[in-house]
Parts: C-alpha cells; sequence; structure tokens
C-alpha cells in the first residue's frame, strides 16, 4: 500500500480507527461484533501486514425435556442454551468458515465473517453461501423455519428453505479509511412436539452452514 494512506489498526471501530486487537472477541447475539481487524485490500502474502478477519458463531438451542402439570392439563416444558462465541483468524488466500449443531426442538445457527480495509484501488471479493436445516424421519418441521444471508455490500437479505446456496459478489471501493465488511448465514428450524408432550422428542432438528471468501 502507497505511503499516502496512513494505516489504520490493527484493529478498528466506527469509532476508533487506531486500536488493539480485543482479546477476547466480544461476540453479539446475531454474530455481530464492534471491532475489526484492518486489511491492506487484498494482499494476503504480506508477513509484516497479516491479513485477519473475525470468524463468529451464535448458536440457539431449544431442548424438549418433558412435561409439567397445569391448571389446564399437561403442558411441555423446554429449556434454552443460547452461546456466541469467535476468533480472529489469519488468511493466506480465500478462507471459510463451516458450522453444524442439532436439538430435539429448535436449533438456529448464525456463522459470521467480519473484517475492514484500506485500499487504493477498489477490488472484488465474491462471497459464497451454503445453508442446510432438516429434521429426523417422522418429525413435523415448525413453519417459522428459516435460512437466510445477508452481507453489509448488497444490503440485500436472500432466503429459502429448507436449502440456500448461491453467491454474491461485491466490489470494495477504495478508501483511505477503514471500510467495514461482513457477511452471515442464519440457519433456523424447529420441530413440533411428540403425541407424548410428556417424554423428551427423540427426533432431532439439524442446521449445518459454510461461508466462503474468495478474492478475485
Amino acid at each position: 500500500m502507497p505511503n499516502a494512506i496512513l494505516r489504520a489498526g490493527p484493529f478498528a471501530s466506527s469509532s476508533d480507527s487506531f486500536l488493539n486487537e480485543q482479546d477476547p472477541l466480544i461476540v453479539g447475539s446475531f454474530a455481530n461484533v464492534s471491532v475489526y481487524p484492518v486489511n491492506c485490500a487484498n494482499t494476503t502474502s504480506s508477513s509484516a501486514w497479516p491479513w485477519r478477519y473475525n470468524d463468529v458463531l451464535s448458536k440457539s438451542l431449544t431442548t424438549h425435556t418433558g412435561c409439567e402439570s397445569t391448571p389446564g392439563g399437561e403442558s411441555p416444558t423446554e429449556s434454552s442454551a443460547i452461546s456466541n462465541s469467535g476468533s480472529v483468524k489469519t488468511a493466506t488466500g480465500n478462507f471459510s468458515a463451516s458450522n453444524s449443531a442439532s436439538s430435539n426442538r429448535g436449533t438456529t445457527i448464525i456463522t459470521g465473517l467480519s473484517f475492514a480495509y484500506q485500499a487504493t484501488q477498489s477490488f472484488q471479493i465474491k462471497i459464497t453461501y451454503n445453508g442446510l436445516a432438516s429434521a429426523s424421519a417422522g418429525q413435523t418441521i415448525d413453519p417459522s423455519s428459516k435460512i437466510t444471508f445477508s452481507d453489509s455490500s448488497s444490503g440485500s437479505v436472500i432466503d429459502g428453505f429448507p436449502s440456500l446456496s448461491g453467491s454474491v459478489t461485491s466490489t470494495l471501493p477504495a478508501s483511505t479509511v477503514p471500510v467495514f465488511f461482513n457477511a452471515s448465514l442464519n440457519v433456523g428450524i424447529g420441530i413440533e412436539f411428540p403425541d407424548d408432550i410428556c417424554t423428551p422428542n427423540t427426533g432431532s432438528a439439524n442446521a449445518s452452514s459454510t461461508l466462503s471468501v474468495e478474492f478475485l
């Protein structure tokens, strides 16, 4: 990168372009982050300025645990577990992230990739997404189940079910200040309670996702 650009970073946020690495990386409930590693355009071969990105995951699992007695009769019981995790990784070329999870009631995983960059010329990246939701045999899928893909460059949301796959090519503009990019794939599936609501469901709601970034 020419000297005309003052190098920001090594990390940046919307309010500060000169930050140190956030350790641990703080991930929100929708795989969102506030601090991004700053890169030199699409140059992934520099040892002096390693090309880094945030690899994040938000996961929500709902488990059917049985039933309880209520004035109106037996009602099913559930438990929920929500986790948000992520790390900063180094890319030496194209990169990707894959996740999967399952439960006997509801499963949602949000896979996210994000980074910031500075560049004297625009460059292109291609984001490929593959999401899949499935239920074991004999299960009824909740109609609210969905899969969505979004990225900050296009600003659009693409949805489908029970699978969603495709790619988006974006031109990232030149900028002397850090520009932030993120892409996320949200795979969510729920299954109905069994006829015997007091016996935990033996079926499964399964979700898997893969996001890939290719430099063109």
